[in-house]
Order: structure tokens, then sequence, then C-alpha cells
């Protein structure tokens, strides 16, 4: 076990990985003791239940999510820029062929508890007013071009970096998560 993160998060760590390649329903917490290489019994120690997991995982992605993408808002204020490097926070997961945490938890979303929803929930909104704001101010500065509202392009774009992930997974081709956020962004400049 890496002795420079503790227990928990090196808990969440596994987890996650498993999440994201197997869904929410898809593993135990004997899979994540195994991989560890630790007891159940520690795992439940931090996480009382898989629900508590789950709530710890989702409130943990949102955070790195607002990290990630004030990150973006400090290096640039190109909004076709920060369009390019939010493409770059899903085409993480599509490396691995897996998809994002919030979209295997959205495929369990009916097993899920009420607090694990609201916290997928406002992660999504988080996501989706970050891009509103990118796209509106893209659009005044005159690097991006669209019809409509920011907030249906911040939809539109969003789910199609979802889709984009789960096609290049059940491909097993990153060339294709690569031709739809190309594709998103061409239609855009």
């Amino acid at each position: 076990m890496n002795k420079t993160k503790n227990t928990s998060e090196i808990i969440l760590d596994t987890a996650q990985s498993i999440v994201q390649e197997f869904g929410f329903n898809g593993f135990s917490y004997a899979h994540i003791a195994e991989k560890v290489g630790i007891r159940t019994a520690s795992i439940h120690y931090y996480f009382p239940n898989k629900e508590d997991l789950a709530d710890a995982l989702i409130v943990r992605y949102h955070r790195s999510f607002n990290a990630a993408a004030a990150q973006i808002d400090s290096e640039t204020q190109n909004g076709l820029e920060k369009l390019r490097k939010f493409i770059l926070i899903y085409a993480g997961p599509a490396q691995d062929y897996c998809a994002c945490l919030s979209v295997m938890f959205s495929s369990d979303w009916a097993t899920l508890s009420g607090k694990v929803r609201e916290g997928l929930s406002q992660f999504f909104t988080a996501n989706l007013t970050w891009l509103e704001q990118a796209l509106d101010q893209g659009r005044r500065d005159g690097h991006l071009r669209f019809e409509g509202t920011a907030n249906a392009q911040a939809h539109q774009f969003l789910a199609s970096l979802q889709g984009a992930q789960l096609i290049s997974r059940s491909f097993r081709d990153l060339s294709r998560f690569d031709m739809i956020a190309n594709g998103l962004i061409s239609a855009l400049s």
C-alpha cells in the first residue's frame, strides 16, 4: 500500500477506478480490499456502507472538477481555449477506455440513494454552469459562434463528450473520442 496517501484516499482511488470500469453496482468491498491489500472491515471503518462510499466519491469528484475548472479559468480568458482544456478533463478516462465517474453513476441512477443523486446533479450543474459561462464569454469575445443559447450549447457539449467516452470505450478506439471532440470545437469556431 502507498504510504504517501492515507487509507481512505487509497480506497477512494481504487473504488473510482473500479466504478469507471465496471459501474457502481459492478463491485463489492471485497474487490476493493483485494486490490488495496486490506480487509473489508478496514473499508467499512472509513465508509460504513456502499452509499457512504458513493457519496464520498461524488463529493471528491466534484471538488476535483471545481479545481480543474478554476485552473482553466486562471490559465486563459479565451472561451475557445477554455473548451479545449475542458475536453482534456473528459479525455482522461477515455484514454483508459473508461467513462467518467459521473457517466457511470448516471447509468446506475435507479439504485443510487437520494443523497448521491443530489450530489451527481450538483456535479452536472457545476459542469453546465461553467460551460455556459465559457461559451457566453467566447461568443462575446468573437472566438466562438453558435446559434441558440449558451445553456443549450453547454448541454449539447457535455452530452457529446460523455457520449464520446462511451463510443470510444465500446470500440476501444480513442480516435473516436478525438473525432467527436474535434468536431465539437470545429462547429463552434
